[in-house]
């Protein structure tokens, strides 16, 4: 996990390595012969050829959005920190937040593995022996099986770090809700990238005909993903109404004692609004991709 503050120095483009990751994983599943193109009709073929290109993408989408979440997450600590004038302390959340990336590594592994027993248990792996294609296919899978628990996990974890062991203690309620709207914004911007993912999934079905018990299980699984990147978005609402609530009734109750009005309210204004318009916009054309990458796929096969 690299989380580290900006500097002036000149950095490596961010997705430089997931492009190179992009590259490589091809190339592995060309040389193993997972990766060709298949016969028409040949669905098994087919089916593999989908499955190699869909589980490059993602690994490579994962790596990039890892490097990029760090440096959200980098930049949103920063920004608490100089609200709190605690900016000597980003080491120590800085370590505190490798040491949770840690476990969550080690819980991935765990998970990989039992996906890794299931696939075997099925016997996907075990009718074609174990070849070069065939650990091609695994250490795609294991690795495809890690980085997208581990990517679940960073998606919601450094946000609720940042929402419990950095937030509080924040002194004047202006800086208290800038704090607030920086972790709200990363949470929007998690919950954007997690969608991301769901641009991918088409691919799986390229020139296959897709079942009926697979359109449930996409439609689940796309529900499960929004539901679990999205839920502390309408937490962090529900607390801004809340407050909102309670900085009206203050003030109604200051009006009703007749305190002088131009004296400062006890409780700074929250936040309007949640989210910006721009932030809502960007969470609109992410939800609106997830069709139009269904339509681009759909659009390929009639033209090949």
């Amino acid at each position: 996990m690299k989380i580290a503050p900006p500097t002036n120095k000149p950095q490596q483009f961010i997705g430089l390595f997931p492009l190179l990751i992009l590259l490589a994983i091809p190339l592995l599943n060309m040389y193993s012969g997972a990766f060709y193109w298949p016969n028409s009709g040949d669905i098994s073929a087919q089916r593999s050829f989908n499955s190699a290109v869909s589980i490059s993408l993602f690994i490579g989408y994962f790596w990039f959005g890892f490097r990029y979440i760090h440096q959200n997450v980098a930049s949103s600590l920063i920004s608490l920190l100089v609200k709190k004038n605690q900016l000597g302390q980003f080491s120590v959340h800085r370590q505190r937040l490798t040491k949770v990336f840690h476990h969550q590594v080690v819980n991935s592994v765990i998970i990989s593995c039992m996906s890794m027993v299931v696939l075997a248990f099925l016997g996907d792996i075990s009718d074609e022996g174990y070849n070069i294609k065939s650990i091609s296919y695994i250490a795609s899978f294991v690795t495809f099986s890690l980085l997208t628990s581990l990517f679940l996990f960073q998606v919601r974890s450094n946000v609720t770090y940042l929402l419990k062991e950095v937030l509080p203690g924040t002194n004047k309620p202006s800086d208290y809700w800038a704090s607030f709207s920086v972790i709200t914004k990363l949470s929007l911007t998690n919950a954007t990238i997690a969608l991301g993912l769901l641009t991918v999934l088409p691919i799986f079905w390229f020139n296959v005909v897709v079942s009926s018990l697979e359109v449930v299980a996409v439609v689940s699984l796309s529900l499960l993903i929004v539901a679990y990147t999205f839920t502390p978005l309408l937490k962090f609402k529900a607390i801004l109404k809340q407050q909102k609530t309670r900085a009206l009734n203050e003030g109604h109750s200051e009006q009703s004692n007749h305190i002088d009005k131009n004296r400062p309210s006890r409780m700074a204004r929250a936040p309007s609004e949640a989210f910006k318009n721009s932030d809502k916009l960007k969470t609109i054309v992410a939800v609106v991709l997830i069709p139009v990458s269904w339509g681009l796929v759909s659009m390929v096969e009639t033209l090949i």
